[in-house]
């Protein structure tokens, strides 16, 4: 007798058995359904989807003992950066490591479906504190990043004015979303601590928000605390998780802020069934509200979110009149509160976000048309390459992600159906039965995640693929822990299969923190030509100060990328900007000679000093850009020459009034019109400090 191997109905194993006869073969046939293993691997079908349930004790189990474990992988995290400070080569890779051991036993625990709901909540927190932690090793006494200085500058105005919107020439459209700086001015305030104190305090509370929202909003949208805990780890893969979503920037605050949105809206659903749910849909308006005055891009995405998940609602079979009426009430309101928002304030989005958007497409249709070339992967403006290992745990990650994808997209749908014996892909009767509708439009986020891949491979979309990505991991966490809970671990109790998975979400953050910060992610020994947090150095705080303690305040000055950002912080200054009043001063600053082009630029723009930096003489932009970026600020193939910065020696209406040896302040207010020299202003002494240097190159 004729045997069939595979899942075959007595009519199939019939049939095959009549044809082998027929053709007078009398031998095994063994038929492979491939059929059947590929709706396996994509989850086809409601029994590739089932997830097993978490321990049944709500103890915190083996936390403890990850706790101390995390403790220690921080001081090794901690001499890692400090190694570095002292110029140490081993110092950047350590710190990676101190990283993933913070991360990996953590992941290995929550993956293994022997944790209690309480014991992987507990872990995250661990996980997610540590994180900070790791944030403040980095950055201990003062801010250092480039856009924590932008939002610094709007709350020393908040503090010093006593009133909002200010100019901030830095950041135009900081000081009208001002919900970070309005929340640190009042702790400043209340507490008397420093602005640097308070943040940090702002960014931790906003961080474990953050976490604890997102899981109670996967388990709710899941059921399943095991799938909401691995997709809580999936979403610290996100490039700007570790370091970026906690700079003192008003986006750190707007992620954790769009979470509790969720969280209410999906609040409203599941425990109230759409029967009652107004208190909790008055909460979720007021958290619009608060997101539109907080961040503008986060508060568009929400907008994008509940648009969605209203449109989903209709569409869905089964539910009720009135969680349709909530769900449009609330996208409504969440398209009516950032609009109405950017009209009061003066629409100032238009002008910021759609060149640096324009300009991103623009490049990505001029690669896929093969018309221009590519931005070099893992190689910095300067021209140096990543190590070979930074590069290889970037592409495994990404490749990681893209796997867990492919074999999460359809088996989350077909998890999210209400039937629980049968796929909502198959018949098509049942395409409109799901339970939760965000589930359903968290999976098509996902969608957004390949084209913010794209978007990196370009120089002017790069920053446009780094907040597409992060967004875009709201979905893409669900996804792919959907993929490993029912999928790649399953109901196995064994722990080499989740150690195994843990590594592999290991690789997922190192590759993201990889691709987010590269080589820069401590702080080098010596300065480094425009890097941002490597060029922050004493130097060049001390002449910032030094110019508030002469000059005076709200002096306006033009000067680099960096020293503005020093002297509009420290030094209380006014800087030029090409995002304030569209003139771009580098070109005078940068021209061979001060001709009358260059004059007339300083005199329309108001500028008052001008502060060169020599050492931007020494080598190349780490950013790729000294000044503001415009046309003559970028492909830089040489440094800029010290005889160019130096040519206002020459001129006789300019005064030289600070000189350190690497940093030259020139008084150009007497440029087209009668002035008289600056007088230091209640203190004694030589308010002009010179080397007696008149011009010729940086020795």
């Amino acid at each position: 007798m004729t045997v069939v191997k595979g899942r075959a109905s007595p009519g199939q194993q019939k049939a095959y058995q009549d044809g082998a006869y027929r053709h007078d073969y009398t031998g095994r046939v063994s038929i492979p359904r491939v059929d059947l293993w590929i709706a396996a691997f994509l989850g086809l079908r409601r029994q590739d989807s089932a997830v097993g349930g978490v321990a049944d004790p709500s103890s915190l189990g083996m936390s403890p003992v990850f706790a101390f474990l995390c403790s220690c992988a921080l001081v090794m995290a901690a001499l890692a950066a400090n190694a570095s400070r002292l110029g140490e080569s081993w110092a950047v890779p350590t710190f990676y490591c101190a990283i993933a051991a913070i991360f990996l036993p953590a992941a290995a625990r929550i993956v293994h479906p022997g944790a209690s709901r309480l014991e992987r909540l507990a872990l995250i927190v661990i996980v997610t504190s540590a994180f900070f932690v790791v944030r403040v090793i980095r950055a201990p006494v003062a801010f250092i990043d480039h856009d924590e200085f932008l939002h610094w500058a709007t709350v020393n105005d908040i503090l010093g004015a006593g009133r909002l919107f200010l100019p901030n020439p830095l950041l135009p459209v900081s000081p009208l979303y001002p919900g970070l700086e309005l929340i640190t001015a009042a702790l400043v305030n209340l507490s008397g601590l420093s602005v640097f104190a308070a943040g940090l305090i702002v960014l931790a509370a906003a961080r474990i928000m953050l976490m604890l929202a997102l899981f109670l909003l996967f388990e709710k949208i899941t059921d399943s605390a095991r799938i909401a805990s691995i997709a809580c780890l999936i979403y610290m893969g996100s490039s700007t998780f570790l370091l970026f979503d906690v700079h003192y920037s008003y986006e750190s605050l707007a992620i954790p802020m769009l979470a509790a949105v969720l969280l209410a809206s999906e609040s409203r659903r599941v425990e109230l069934g759409g029967t009652a749910g107004w208190p909790m849909v008055v909460a979720t308006m007021l958290l619009i509200l608060a997101l539109a005055v907080t961040h503008h891009l986060t508060s568009y995405f929400c907008t994008a979110l509940l648009c969605g998940t209203a449109v989903m609602e209709c569409l869905k079979q089964g539910a009720s009149a009135q969680q349709r009426r909530q769900a449009i009430l609330l996208a409504s309101i969440a398209v009516i509160a950032p609009v109405a928002w950017s009209k009061i304030v003066g629409n100032p989005t238009g002008g910021y976000i759609l060149p640096v958007l324009e300009g991103g497409i623009d490049e990505v249709a001029q690669l896929v048309s093969s018309s221009t070339t590519t931005r070099k992967l893992f190689v910095s403006d300067t021209g140096v390459l990543a190590p070979a290992w930074q590069r290889n745990l970037t592409m495994a990650g990404v490749a990681l992600i893209c796997l867990g994808l492919l074999t999460g997209f359809l088996r989350s749908l077909v998890f999210n159906g209400q039937h629980r014996n049968a796929s909502i892909l198959w018949p098509p009767t049942r395409w409109r039965l799901w339970r939760s509708s965000l589930l359903q439009i968290l999976v098509l986020v996902t969608l957004a995640y390949p084209v913010s891949i794209i978007f990196r491979l370009t120089r002017s979309g790069w920053e446009i693929g780094n907040r597409i990505g992060s967004l875009s991991f709201l979905g893409v966490a669900i996804v792919v822990a959907v993929a490993v809970a029912a999928f790649w671990h399953g109901t196995s109790r064994g722990w080499l299969r989740a150690t195994a998975l843990a590594a592999a979400a290991t690789t997922v953050l190192i590759a993201g923190v990889i691709s987010s910060e590269g080589p820069r992610i401590l702080v080098p020994a010596g300065y480094e030509v425009s890097a941002d947090s490597s060029s922050i150095e004493p130097m060049g705080i001390s002449a910032a100060r030094w110019t508030s303690q002469w000059l005076g305040g709200d002096q306006h000055f033009a000067a680099d990328r960096i020293n503005r950002l020093l002297l509009s912080t420290y030094g209380r200054q006014k800087v030029s900007t090409t995002l304030e009043s569209g003139q771009d001063t580098s070109m005078a600053i940068t021209a061979a000679d001060l001709g009358p082009m260059e004059r007339k630029l300083l005199i329309d723009s108001g500028i008052g000093f001008v502060m060169v930096d020599l050492r931007m003489t020494t080598g190349l932009p780490g950013v790729g850009v000294y000044f503001d970026g415009g046309a003559q600020d970028r492909n830089h193939m040489v440094p800029l020459q010290a005889s160019s910065l130096l040519k206002f020696n020459s001129e006789r209406d300019v005064d030289r009034t600070f000189d350190n040896g690497f940093m030259v302040i020139f008084d150009v207010g007497r440029l087209g019109k009668a002035r008289q020299p600056v007088v230091p202003r209640g203190r004694t002494g030589e308010p002009v400090q010179s080397l007696g240097r008149t011009e010729g190159d940086l020795q």
